[in-house]
This record gives structure tokens, sequence and C-alpha cells, in this order.
């Protein structure tokens, strides 16, 4: 079964886009994590508090939720594979010049250069997503999926643990200079890859922006079984990016525990998203993609609502494991969310969902700026959890529509 799956994976890579696709996600992730920790580290130095990475985050994500209209739209009507490559290599060039500026003494403001970075990691994901359906034979879409999420998170695991060593031998400066050049040569990457044959909307391409916009939103008002797939995408996405940074604070104020302990439990989390990554597709062939994805939700449900009691060092080791193997099903929604949506939608509801999504993930960025307003870490464990516990009640229960898998 295993060495099956293994081969199946493999024969992905025979695919010239998927390849080259592939391989600029791994450069490009393992320069967003040199990039992610020496943003930080330069942010929380310049304000000496958590609210500097946390206004950091909010000039990241802002542009997700306020362009999110515009963007969804450029991905569905202008070809997907130039707004990918504009996506890695603008950001590339923005953080070499930024770099470049200070170098020679004229330092712009961090929180512009993370608000531009911001904008054009806005224009990936709504591109990305319906490319892979584009390039990927529908029978191979959840292996394909799975397989990114994996090379995604090694690439940033990579540059998460790269980075401590590099700011120590080049400095925060050169940190950033190479994190920029890996989204310079992912972008190559990129351009390498063959432009897709797809069908244009002519009726899309004649509509006005907002009007185009709208009819997306009436498109999945249409169509009752797109609303398990985004929603349980939009769920994942948030308890995604912020259970990591809740660890943070949860390792120093409730375990009393060192950075070791800390860098511990990271490695457990991904290596879950990798050994997820891998099992899940097995697990979508015997139980199906639905009860496989309501199954790891389950288990993300469990292992949160397990820390907002815990203060036991020892036991969070396997339940942070099991976390990151729960958080493998972000590759299961964005799989249901191909399936079910028509190619020429899925940048417009792919955008307006990451919008969504957004709001959450700042409030939870901000409530940490803002720790004294009596929230605590485990509190924020169990708000999670119960959002898990509501993507799972979505992911079982509701049945209207078409929900069948094809």
């Amino acid at each position: 079964m295993f060495k099956v799956e293994a081969q199946e994976r493999l024969a992905l890579f025979k695919n010239r886009n998927f390849l080259f696709f592939t391989l600029s996600g791994l450069f490009a992730t393992f320069g967003n994590g040199l990039n992610y920790i020496a943003l930080s580290w330069l942010a929380y130095s310049q304000t000496n508090s958590i609210g500097g990475v946390a206004m950091m985050m909010f000039c990241i994500w802002m542009p997700s939720i306020v362009f999110a209209p515009l963007f969804g739209l450029l991905a569905d009507r202008y070809d997907r594979k130039t707004q990918i490559v504009i996506s890695n290599l603008v950001r590339g060039v923005v953080v070499v010049a930024w770099v470049m500026l200070w170098h020679y003494h004229v330092q712009l403001s961090l929180m512009l250069l993370c608000s531009l970075m911001g904008i054009f990691i806005s224009f990936y994901m709504p591109c990305a997503v319906p490319f892979i359906q584009e390039i990927v034979p529908k029978k191979s879409l959840v292996s394909a999926n799975s397989t990114i999420d994996m090379v995604y998170e090694f690439g940033t695991i990579v540059g998460m643990g790269w980075s401590g060593f590099m700011l120590a031998i080049v400095g925060i400066k050169g940190t950033l200079f190479i994190g920029g050049g890996l989204f310079i040569l992912a972008g190559i990457l990129n351009l390498a890859m063959r432009r897709p044959a797809v069908t244009e909307n002519k009726a899309s391409q004649n509509e006005s922006w907002w009007a185009s916009y709208i009819s997306s939103l009436r498109y999945f008002k249409s169509k009752p079984d797109l609303f398990m797939p985004y929603m349980s995408q939009m769920i994942i996405m948030v308890l995604l990016m912020t259970i990591p940074i809740i660890l943070v604070p949860y390792t120093r104020e409730v375990l009393n525990a060192s950075t070791r302990v800390f860098a511990l439990y990271e490695a457990l989390y991904s290596l879950g998203v990798l050994i997820g990554g891998f099992l899940a597709p097995i697990l979508c062939k015997k139980i199906t993609i639905k009860k496989t994805l309501a199954l790891l939700l389950l288990i993300i449900a469990c292992g949160l609502f397990i820390l907002s009691g815990n203060d036991a060092i020892g036991l969070v080791y396997p339940v942070y494991f099991f976390i990151g193997f729960g958080i493998s099903s972000w590759a299961l929604s964005i799989s249901l969310s191909q399936l079910h949506c028509e190619p020429e939608f899925q940048g417009r509801l792919q955008a307006t969902f990451n919008g969504i999504s957004g709001i959450f993930i700042l409030a939870m960025y901000l409530l940490m700026a803002h720790g004294g307003a009596g929230f605590s870490s485990q509190g924020i464990y169990l708000s999670q959890g119960l959002l898990a516990l509501v993507g799972i009640l979505i992911v079982i229960f509701y049945r209207k529509g078409d929900s069948r898998e094809p």
C-alpha cells in the first residue's frame, strides 16, 4: 500500500509543470521561512514587544482582505502562470531592493516592506489552486495537493531551521537578501512551466470587475455543494496560521519550558504534517475524502482541547505531533473545492475565503499583541478546539446539494 502510494507520488513529477511548480514552492517556502524569522526578529527589536510582530503580520495579511475581489478577478480573467511568476519574482525583488537600500543607509519602513510583500503574496493562492487543477488530472488531485503541502512544509522547516544559523553568520540583512534571492529563483522556475491550455470565459471578460465578482458569489450561492469544502478550508487555514504562533506564549507562560523544548514541539508538529501528507490520500481511498477530513479535524480538536487544560511538558510532545498530522487536512479541503468548483470561478472564490480567513487570523494576532485583555494561550487553544469542532460538524452534517465525491 505504502509502496504504491510512493510510486504514484513520484509519477506526478514526470509532469513538467508539476515538477517546476513544486520546486518553485520549495524554494519560495525556504525563502519565506528565512524571511519570517528575520522579519519577526527585526520587528520585535524595533518595538521591544510582541506588538511589533503582530503589526508585521497585520501588514502582510491585510492586502488579502482588502483586495480579495480584485485579486480573485485577476486570477480568473488573466493568465495564472504569469501571475504566479509575478508573485514570486516581485516579492524577491522587493526584499532584495529593500535590503540594498538599507545597506546604503536608506532605511525604508519595515511595515512598508511587509505591506508590499503582502500584496504580492495575495496574488499567489487565488492563482495557484486553480492552476494545480489545470496541470494535474482530476483523479490525482488529492495526491498532488498532499505532495505540494508536504514540500511546502519541508521548505518552511528548513528555512526556519536555517534562519538562526544564517542570522549568526550573515546577520539580518544577509538573511533577508538570501530569502529574497530564493523568491526570485522560485519565479524563474515558474517561468519554466508551460502555459496550460484553458478555455477562456468570454462572458466574464465582458463584465465589469465588480459585476464579475458578484457573479462568483451568486455562483457559490447556486451551488450548495461548495459550502462544505470552502467553509472547512477557511477553518483549517485559520488553524494552520495560528496554532504554531500560540505555541510561543504557551511554552513560556504555561509550561515554563526552554527554547529547546519549544523547538522540539515545532519539529514534531512539522513531522506530523509531513507524515499526514503522505498517509491522508491513502485514508481517502479507504474511507472517502469527506470522512478522512472529518477524522483529521477530530484529531486537531482533541489535541487542542488537551492543550487547553494541560500544563505538563511531556504530554505536549505527542499531542503536537498529532495536531500537525491533522493539519494535513488542508490539502483535502483544497482538493474538495477543486473537485466541486468550476475553474473559471475558483480564483474569485479562493480570494474571497482567503480574505475571510485573514480577518480571523488578524484578530488572533491582535489578541496576542494585547495579551493583558484577559485571554490566555490556553483560552485561545480552547477557542481553536471549538472552531475545529465546528469544522467537523459542517463536514459530517452538511448534506445540501450534490456532495458526492467525483
